[in-house]
């Protein structure tokens, strides 16, 4: 691998540190100082990631539209820009509707240069061992969480959140440069360049030994059972995707307070080391098993959840509980992959991401309204249960619909 490409995979990770890892994965440090410090609820509070998320999913929309190797650069920068003064503004809320505006502008900000960005960048970029590498990336959503939340709940304790809030402000900021700096783009041949292990890939797929992703209907359409099932498996994931900002909340609601910032580090440790898994079981088997292992597990990890025995069972199980999280990252590039085509990818994820945003937005705004108005957890956590085995038999029925096997 030559140093620009190197560079660029740097590039890629800081963004995803930046438009899920910070932006939304710690989010959950903040619910409870908030609605103690506003006197509003824990639901009111957990509305803000309602909002960036639809915001961000309609700004995603545009990324398809407007990303071109003059604009690439420009997109991030305004990303850049939307996400810090979003988070700034919200230090100095005063009440829940100035949260509200702060989240709009952090979500659009995200939006730009969250998943959809960084994915069609690196389906250029990165040829060989591209599951791992799509894996590797997207797990840098969670670092940001394993190594700034017990900091970041420090600074909330010590200085308030108000402070810590303006501190995520300067890290958005600066996750966002190693892109503008190193100026990444969109192709590799703009440099004069090959995607890592092009000549590799050549070869072996001359030899008929790598799989190739053909399009499961030549003729696409989003008005096709399949579409219908691939969406239905962004919600479901995306559902899910929506617990760990809760999980905090959920320490210090069976009198566990004091592990609540390590609780979120857990969690995201999840997501990492999921997504890895992930990447190498996608390059040598296939998504589909993937997606039954994370899901599978994620589905356990809620029982030992609802009953907490300890606080290390309860830590183990939150790190297990978020292997869904890569389901709803490196699992809908791969599924949509394997459904669409390469030739369609750039039109049906942005939609499908699109949807489970929606999802998404819905369900963390859900979890802390349920929260509310029960007092407990164990409602939510079973609803979770009864997710991810839907994500089991959706995925089968998806995959039973294909048209074309890889070859």
């Amino acid at each position: 691998m030559k140093a620009k490409h190197i560079l660029v995979l740097a590039a890629l990770c800081s963004l995803a540190s930046a438009s899920v890892g910070v932006c939304m994965n710690t989010a959950g440090l903040f619910y409870n100082p908030i609605a103690e410090d506003l006197s509003v609820s824990v639901g009111s509070v957990s509305l803000t990631v309602t909002i960036l998320t639809v915001a961000s999913s309609f700004s995603g929309l545009l990324v398809p539209k407007i990303m071109k190797e003059n604009t690439v650069f420009w997109i991030v920068a305004c990303g850049m820009v939307l996400m810090s003064g979003g988070a700034l503004i919200m230090s100095f809320a005063e009440s829940v509707f100035l949260l509200y505006a702060g989240s709009i502008l952090k979500g659009f900000g995200s939006g730009l240069v969250n998943f959809i960005l960084i994915t069609a960048i690196s389906n250029n970029w990165f040829y060989k061992s591209h599951g791992l590498i799509t894996s590797v990336i997207l797990s840098f959503s969670g670092i940001p969480g394993v190594i700034l939340s017990p900091l970041i709940r420090s600074m909330i304790l010590t200085y308030g959140w108000r402070t810590a809030n303006t501190g995520v402000a300067v890290l958005l900021a600066l996750l966002c440069l190693p892109f503008l700096l190193f100026r990444v783009t969109i192709r590799p041949e703009k440099q004069g360049l090959k995607p890592y292990g092009y000549e590799e890939f050549i070869a072996e797929k001359e030899k008929g030994n790598i799989r190739v992703i053909s399009s499961a209907d030549e003729n696409f359409s989003f008005h096709t059972p399949l579409f219908a099932l691939t969406s239905t498996y962004m919600i479901l994931v995306c559902l899910a995707a929506a617990l760990p900002n809760h999980l905090p909340a959920y320490a210090e609601s069976i009198s566990m307070a004091g592990i609540s910032g390590i609780i979120l580090s857990m969690t995201l440790a999840g997501n990492i080391v999921s997504k890895l898994i992930f990447g190498i079981i996608v390059d040598r088997s296939s998504a589909r098993n993937a997606i039954f292992l994370c899901a599978a597990l994620s589905l356990s990890a809620m029982t030992v959840l609802i009953l907490h025995p300890s606080e290390l069972i309860v830590l183990i199980a939150s790190f297990i509980a978020n292997f869904t999280a890569a389901n709803s990252a490196t699992g809908v590039t791969m599924i949509v992959s394997d459904m669409f085509g390469e030739k369609n990818y750039s039109t049906a994820y942005p939609v499908i991401s699109f949807i489970g945003s929606y999802a998404m937005a819905f369900s963390s705004a859900a979890m802390g309204f349920m929260y509310d108005l029960t007092g407990s957890y164990t409602v939510i956590f079973a609803c979770i249960m009864a997710i991810q085995a839907a994500v089991i038999i959706v995925t089968m029925t998806s995959y039973s619909f294909r048209k074309k096997e890889l070859v």
